[in-house]
């Protein structure tokens, strides 16, 4: 095969000899150069497929240091050509990293040899480069295409963990509020008989005394018990009603300017209604409490309805409960204190929880719902609810909300 060689050689006699063996034996020479400088310089326009390089060169540039910038440059393989084989030339030499080398006087044949193996190893390491960047080419897409198909399957599997979770949530909430209605259910269906039982007896009553031309007073006596039954029902309704509302997605807060001494006046009255009680009410509301506030009207009611009907429920030996109300920060805070049988410490821990009711309360009735109202009614308004207690001292529970309710998802 014919090459395109590019001599360099100092010595002008040499020069044209290797040029006229080169082209005896079919190879084209490209040019000649003297020195370093000059070779390289020539190296921009030309292109030969080697380059024959003489070691000892004149100028700043030997050989060795002009082979290494043209390898590196272009990437021209380079055949060594020199007189000298001590040790030391041989170590540059090799430190160099040749392409070949022959010594001088050169030898046609010998030349001839050492080019055509010096461009056959040549162009096999640059087919095996070339065979290394494909393969790493191929390496790295499929790596690419790999780490995606990873990355798919890890969001896929991502997808049904989350699924599975979805699902062992909705399973596990549905079976949650099937046992809670199934409590429900259990324990209203208990608190009703009381009441009912009192109003079929309070019926009775009023038709043996109409027989019996009873005065009107005796009448009213049982008719009055009869309102404050179905009052008893009816709250035991609300508030089951409530707990199962608030569990929905289509629960609206519905916050209005609102007066807090009303709302503390008003519940009172409400409750007055449905129960007996000989309790007085100690009202104290800070000078610092705005005449309105932003807020759900209603749920502040039901609240602080159960916290009223706890506190004479649980203090009947006392005859007072004590709302206070202040302005702290951005907040109100909204006290309920009784005087009764007071709250276990070993109580504390589940007193919100749905149906607890503290070990104390021996026959009195309730729900255990109640309690539970007051900290999801917080939770909506983006507040909260604190109790602290001495037992056989009374009960302080403490509503903190902000004065103007600011929507936040609570779903």
């Amino acid at each position: 095969m014919s090459f395109r060689i590019f001599i360099t050689e100092d010595d002008k006699v040499t020069a044209l000899f290797i040029s006229q063996t080169l082209k005896k034996v079919g190879y084209e020479v490209e040019g000649i150069a003297y020195d370093g400088e000059s070779a390289i310089s020539q190296m921009e326009n030309l292109s030969p497929d080697l380059v024959l390089m003489d070691i000892s060169l004149p100028g700043e540039l030997d050989g060795i240091v002009t082979a290494e910038i043209i390898k590196k440059r272009y990437n021209i393989p380079v055949i060594y050509a020199t007189a000298s084989s001590d040790e030391e030339t041989l170590q540059r030499v090799l430190s160099s990293d040749p392409n070949g080398y022959v010594l001088k006087p050169i030898i046609p044949v010998q030349l001839y040899t050492t080019i055509e193996t010096t461009m056959h190893r040549y162009r096999l390491v640059e087919q095996l480069k070339v065979l290394n960047e494909q393969l790493e080419d191929k390496v790295d897409e499929r790596t690419k295409e790999l780490a995606k198909n990873n990355r798919l399957l890890q969001a896929e599997v991502e997808r049904r963990r989350a699924v599975e979770t979805n699902l062992k949530q909705s399973l596990a909430k549905e079976k949650e509020l099937n046992e809670l209605k199934t409590r429900i259910v259990s324990i209203v269906s208990h608190e009703f008989k009381t009441p009912l039982t009192t109003i079929l007896s309070s019926a009775q009553l009023i038709d043996y005394h109409i027989k019996k031309n009873a005065p009107p007073d005796k009448l009213t006596h049982h008719t009055s018990t009869i309102a404050r039954s179905v009052k008893s029902l009816t709250a035991i309704l609300n508030d089951t009603l409530f707990m199962t509302k608030t569990e929905s997605l289509d629960f609206q807060i519905e916050p209005k300017h609102c007066s807090i001494a009303n709302i503390i006046k008003d519940t009172w009255e409400d409750l007055k209604i449905g129960i007996v009680a000989h309790h007085k009410l100690d009202l104290k509301v800070a000078d610092n409490v705005p005449e309105t506030i932003f807020q759900d009207e209603k749920l502040l009611k039901q609240a602080l309805l159960n916290l009223l009907t706890n506190a004479v429920k649980y203090s009947q030996q006392a005859d007072t409960v004590t709302v206070k109300a202040s302005h702290i920060d951005e907040n109100i805070q909204l006290s309920v204190t009784d005087y009764g049988m007071g709250i276990p410490k070993k109580d504390f821990k589940h007193l919100f929880e749905m149906f607890h009711r503290a070990s104390n309360v021996d026959n009195i009735e309730g729900t255990g719902i109640g309690l539970a109202i007051v900290k999801k009614t917080m939770y909506l308004l983006g507040g909260e609810v604190t109790c602290s207690s001495v037992e056989s001292e009374g009960a302080t529970f403490t509503l903190s909300f902000p004065i103007n309710y600011t929507f936040h998802n609570p779903f």
